[in-house]
C-alpha cells in the first residue's frame, strides 16, 4: 500500500528525534513532501537529510520554537512557499516532566502547558486557514494514554495531554461545522522506545530493566516501537480515514482497558 500520501504536504513538529523523526520518514516513504521542524535545527536538518537521501527533494527543515507564534507563522509560510500547499499537520513536539500534585513545581507545570498545550493551540489556529485553502486535510495531535487515564506520577504531563485530547475534539467539530474538510484527531500511545525513555531507564537501573518493567504493565507484553504509532499516523493522514474526526486513536497494547490479572 505504498503511496498512501502521494501528493500530500505535511508539517511535522518535534521531528528532530524519536516519534517525530520516525513519523516524518514514514510519511515521506508513503509519498508525502515533509517540512520537519524542531527547536534544535541541527536535529531537524539531520531528519530532512535522511529523507532526501532516499527521496530527493521530499523534505526541508526549519528551526521552530512551537511556543512562539511568529515561528509558527514563519514555518507555515515556508511550507506553502516551498511545496505550494499544506495538507497534514502533525503536532508532535512536546516534553514530559514527572511529578505528583505535591512535588510538581509551578514552574514545571507552566512549562508543560506552554510546550505541550499552547503549541497545539497555535499550530491548529494558524494552520487551519492554510489547510482550508489547500482543499482540506488532517490535523493529528499527539497526546498520550495518560491523557485519558490517571497517573499520580505524571500530573502536569497528564493534564496537558488531556487538554490536547479535548482541544482536538473541539477543533474537529469546529471544522465540521464550517465545512472546511479538515479532520482533527488525537493519538494516544503508551510507552514508546525512544530517547524520552532514557530518564526512566536511569531511574529503573538501566534500559533493559526499564523495558522489562514497562512491558509488564502492557497486556500484549511489550512497549511500542515507533512504527506501531507511525502506522496510525499514516492512516489518519491518508484519505482512508475520511470519516474519522474528533477521535481518540489509542495505541497501547491494551493498557487502558484496565487491570488484567495474572493467569
Amino acid at each position: 500500500m505504498a503511496g498512501r500520501l502521494n501528493e500530500k504536504v505535511a508539517l511535522v513538529t518535534g521531528a528532530g528525534s524519536g516519534l517525530g523523526r520516525a513519523s516524518a520518514i514514514h510519511m515521506a516513504q508513503e509519498g508525502a513532501k515533509v517540512l520537519v521542524t524542531d527547536i534544535d535545527h541541527n536535529s531537524a536538518l539531520k531528519t530532512s537529510q535522511m529523507i532526501n537521501s532516499e527521496f530527493e527533494g521530499a523534505s526541508f527543515s526549519g528551526a521552530h520554537d512551537v511556543t512562539n507564534e511568529e515561528d509558527w507563522r514563519e514555518v507555515i509560510k515556508n511550507v506553502t512557499l516551498k511545496f505550494g500547499c499544506l495538507n497534514v499537520l502533525v503536532n508532535n513536539a512536546g516534553i514530559s516532566i514527572g511529578g505528583d500534585i505535591e512535588s510538581t513545581d509551578y514552574v514545571d507545570w507552566k512549562k508543560l502547558q506552554r510546550i505541550d498545550v499552547d503549541s497545539v493551540f497555535l499550530g491548529c489556529k494558524l494552520a487551519i486557514p492554510v489547510l482550508k485553502d489547500s482543499g482540506g486535510g488532517a490535523i493529528i495531535n499527539i497526546s498520550s494514554t495518560v491523557g485519558i487515564m490517571g497517573n499520580p506520577l505524571t500530573l502536569g504531563y497528564g493534564a496537558a495531554k488531556a487538554a490536547v485530547c479535548s482541544m482536538s475534539k473541539s477543533i474537529a467539530l469546529h471544522c465540521a461545522r464550517h465545512k472546511y474538510n479538515i479532520r482533527c484527531n488525537s493519538v494516544h500511545p503508551t510507552f514508546i522506545d525512544t530517547p524520552l525513555l532514557d530518564r526512566f531507564s536511569e531511574d529503573a537501573g538501566g534500559k533493559e530493566k526499564a523495558l522489562e518493567t514497562l512491558s509488564g504493565l502492557i497486556p500484549l507484553g511489550r512497549i511500542l516501537e515507533t512504527k506501531d504509532v507511525t502506522h496510525g499516523i499514516i492512516y489518519l493522514a491518508s484519505d482512508e480515514s475520511s470519516m474519522m474526526t474528533g477521535s481518540e486513536f489509542v495505541i497501547d497494547g491494551g493498557l487502558t482497558c484496565g487491570y488484567m490479572p495474572p493467569i
